[in-house]
């Protein structure tokens, strides 16, 4: 018997995932001199800290990256 494959069009619709089981946005910086990384954090506060202890230490480094970690979901319209 040989296997038979069905493909089907369809729309598709992407947001942001928002279910009780979804996973927390993590927040995250990254120095855009040296690319150090601070602490991951559900927090923004708390990430967004060590950017002023990385500039205290590191004068000259004066860019970061907001780096966010957001969990999508695909959902099929119709």
């Amino acid at each position: 018997m040989a296997a038979h494959t069905v493909i089907r069009w369809a729309d598709w619709t992407m947001s942001p995932d928002r279910s009780p089981e979804a996973p927390p946005i993590v927040h995250e910086f990254q120095c855009t001199t040296c690319q150090e990384e601070g602490p991951a954090s559900e927090d923004f506060e708390t990430a967004r800290t060590w950017t002023f202890q990385h500039v205290g230490r590191n004068p000259s480094h004066q860019g970061y990256r907001e780096i966010i970690h957001r969990f999508w979901r695909m959902n099929l319209v119709g």
